[in-house]
């Protein structure tokens, strides 16, 4: 009787953790299609959409983090989310800066972000064909949007976000539904 109480709470944890990761997944992954069916999101509209966005997907991040991914990649989604909301802020702040600032600092942050998964990715044994998929994806989607004219950089934003996002949603999706698996064991 004892040992069954000494697990308990961890239990009840991970049965509603896995929730959060799926919300987290599902949300991601509608930002994902929203960025691929809104090409007309450019220069204040685009500063705009995409702050807020990075800054609910920053949010969900570390939320996601703290609350159920313990030991499977917690500290990469805490300091993505915390990267997202930084970036968030500042596009927040400065939306006229021009959409084309905007997009190269998206590219900026796609390539950050894939640079963290991939050392995620090496150092874990859990997920690591995921993780280093993602970051070689947003390595190059983030270098494509980087090193791209301003008039082509534009037109590859809403893809290449949307892109990114759905496979990182499809991601923690499937994770979530592991998660489900294992609670239930």
């Amino acid at each position: 009787m004892m040992g069954d109480t000494a697990f308990e709470p961890a239990g009840r944890a991970g049965k509603s953790a896995w929730g959060w990761v799926l919300a987290y997944g599902i949300l991601v992954i509608l930002i994902g299609l929203l960025a691929l069916f809104n090409p007309l999101a450019t220069g204040l509209a685009t500063g705009i959409m995409f702050g807020a966005l990075l800054l609910i997907y920053g949010v969900f991040a570390v939320i996601s983090g703290f609350s159920s991914m313990a030991g499977r990649g917690r500290w990469i989604e805490i300091l993505l989310g915390l990267l997202a909301i930084a970036g968030g802020i500042a596009v927040l702040l400065a939306p006229y800066a021009g959409a084309w600032s905007l997009v190269w600092a998206l590219g900026f942050w796609l390539i950050v972000s894939g640079v963290f998964q991939v050392i995620a990715a090496l150092q874990s044994s859990i997920d690591k064909g995921w993780r280093l998929f993602l970051g070689i994806l947003d390595i190059v989607l983030g270098g494509i949007l980087v090193f791209a004219d301003p008039a082509s950089s534009l037109l590859y934003l809403a893809v290449i976000v949307g892109i990114s996002f759905i496979f990182r949603g499809v991601f923690l999706v499937s994770l979530a539904f592991v998660l489900r698996k294992l609670t239930r064991a």
